[in-house]
């Protein structure tokens, strides 16, 4: 049998059991759907911190994300945020926006600002944009990747070796 009458075999057996049209509407609704939770459903992928230094940046990914909680210290608010092993804590004012935003998953970044830019925030806010006066993430990064290679404060550079 010849390729060409092999697909005309195979094409007309699949359209009398009906297999292409159900398949094909399949295919029609998977993409429909998927546009539509797409179109409707914005999260971000992962949460990126930019610290005030400009020099060091971090992400969280939302897959890991295990809660978040939201205190007043003293006057000034807190959002201890849990990603897997790992917990952010963001301290400054203004976090409504930001607390909300953290219950949908759709922070995409957020910067820390430096003393003059927390001045001029807290003097002239109309907009009550969310003041982020500080930010740690534990453990630290570095840290972590050390571990990870198995390297310690003795290191000679080389992964899983260390000099005595």
């Amino acid at each position: 049998m010849s390729e060409a009458s092999t697909r005309k075999f195979a094409e007309s057996v699949m359209a009398r059991t009906g297999r292409a049209n159900a398949e094909e509407r399949r295919e029609t609704e998977d993409e429909n759907s998927t546009t539509r939770e797409r179109q409707g459903n914005s999260e971000a992928f992962s949460l990126e911190v930019k610290f005030k230094d400009g020099r060091r940046k971090q992400t969280f990914p939302w897959v890991h994300y295990g809660g978040h909680e939201w205190t007043d210290e003293d006057g000034m608010e807190c959002l201890t945020v849990l990603f897997g092993m790992r917990v952010l804590i963001i301290r400054g004012y203004n976090f409504e926006a930001l607390h909300r935003d953290l219950n949908l998953g759709k922070v995409t970044s957020i910067r820390q600002h430096n003393s003059h830019q927390v001045q001029l925030l807290t003097n002239d806010n109309t907009e009550n944009i969310p003041v982020i006066v500080e930010i740690e993430a534990f453990p630290n990064y570095r840290k972590l990747v050390a571990d990870i290679r198995g390297e310690d404060e003795h290191d000679n550079g080389k992964p899983g070796k260390v000099s005595r």
